[in-house]
């Protein structure tokens, strides 16, 4: 039995227990832990699509596997999140904050297409739920406006059609490692690392708005004809 073939799957299963300890962490108020808890999650979210092609061995199981996974870790857990942190508000306007419920069932509608569309193999169509995920622990702890009574069920909406939304998003599946065709790829992680090098933590914020800003450009016609696509 080749013991490496199971490599990708539990690296998924690492994702799902991160995913289940963040959930304990917003239950028990560590709101820090419950953010590295999901940047770890990432991290195991991309080495178990990078080590099945690795390692030839993607199945039908480590898919659904996959998207069962993201959502527990990048779905229920930032909802989870957001909920928790909602500012406290008037009787009549509590149920506002039961808005967050949202961004699980659209990451559920994103993971379903996700597995049965063939076209996402070098692009994202619409926000990944990671993204989603580190976008919605960062913005909510970075910004003043999670005072405002609104923000939750604004954001819920907003990112919740961000991740369905159709539109092209980068994807940092390299077919190949050479310059030409991942431009805007390098250019991107460029930014990420050169970023995090600067700021730490602090720029954590700032990454997932900086990823769809380059996103939207990549689908300009004029982006285009600069990479000569």
């Amino acid at each position: 039995m080749n013991v490496f073939r199971h490599i990708p799957n539990f690296l998924t299963a690492l994702n799902l227990l991160t995913g289940v300890l963040g959930i304990i962490n917003v239950f028990e108020g560590n709101y820090q832990h419950t953010l590295y808890f999901i940047m770890i999650a990432g991290v195991f979210d991309f080495l178990d699509g990078f080590t099945a092609k690795l390692l030839q061995s993607t199945s039908s199981f480590g898919k659904e596997l996959d998207s069962l996974a993201d959502m527990v870790t990048f779905g229920v857990l930032p909802a989870l999140f957001l909920f928790k942190l909602a500012p406290l508000t008037p009787n009549n306007l509590h149920w506002l904050a039961y808005s967050a419920a949202l961004i699980p069932v659209f990451a559920a509608f994103r993971l379903a297409k996700f597995n049965l569309d063939s076209t996402q193999s070098d692009a994202f169509i619409g926000l990944p739920t990671p993204a989603a995920a580190l976008l919605t622990v960062t913005i909510v702890k970075a910004s003043f406006l999670v005072s405002w009574i609104y923000f939750t069920p604004i954001y819920s909406l907003s990112v919740s059609l961000l991740m369905i939304i159709p539109i092209k998003m980068l994807s940092f599946k390299f077919t190949s490692l050479v310059l030409s065709g991942n431009e805007l790829r390098y250019l991107t992680l460029l930014v990420m690392i050169i970023g995090l090098a600067l700021f730490q933590l602090n720029f954590l914020p700032y990454m997932i708005p900086i990823y769809l800003m380059l996103s939207l450009l990549s689908n300009m016609p004029a982006m285009h004809k600069i990479l000569g696509k």
